[in-house]
């Protein structure tokens, strides 16, 4: 990937992050606590486009497309801190 595509994606997952933010800040989320949210969401999904491509190609040997997948899973837990907060659970309800 050349730098001017990792400046492309960084560019679109940042605005991504701030239009959610701005959803949630709208829907009468704290503006801190919105951006939480979005930079838990965006850090879960940050590496999903890079497995699906990965998965795509799908070229043996395998190495990068699993070490994509192993990026992935470690980032789910974002996400579940992101549905913690948005659905107001406490750090003992959330399932990592």
């Amino acid at each position: 990937m050349s730098s001017d595509e990792t400046s492309l994606e960084f560019d679109m997952f940042e605005e991504m992050r701030r239009t959610l933010t701005h959803m949630l800040i709208e829907e009468g989320r704290d503006p801190i606590e919105a951006e939480r949210i979005s930079f838990y969401v965006m850090q879960g999904l940050r590496d999903v486009p890079k497995l699906l491509n990965a998965l795509g190609r799908a070229k043996k040997p395998y190495t990068e497309t699993l070490g994509l997948l192993r990026d992935v899973l470690e980032n789910a837990s974002s996400l579940g801190r992101a549905r913690a907060m948005l659905l107001g659970l406490g750090d003992d309800q959330v399932v990592h």
